[in-house]
């Protein structure tokens, strides 16, 4: 079981973390579902970074999509 703690809201999507396994938890609020990640160390800290450079923005919603872009994909989706 992972622990994951909460990070951020972003127009819908809850991000929590589990910063021991590099994991991000992706709850969606709007499509009632939810997604794991597991990222590189590298492509975790860098996520982490830019949360906390940008998460105050007026455009969250340009924010969100860069992040799902760059860190929230496929790759790196936890398959169950």
């Amino acid at each position: 079981m992972t622990d994951y703690e909460f990070i951020i809201n972003l127009g819908g999507h809850d991000l929590f973390t589990d910063s021991n396994r590099r994991q991000v938890l992706d709850k969606n609020r709007i499509a009632q579902c939810q997604r794991e990640y597991r990222l590189p160390a590298k492509e975790f800290v860098d996520l982490l970074d830019e949360l906390n450079r940008y998460h105050r923005s007026g455009n969250q919603q340009s924010l969100w999509k860069k992040i799902e872009k760059e860190y929230l994909n496929l790759g790196n989706l936890i398959i169950k």
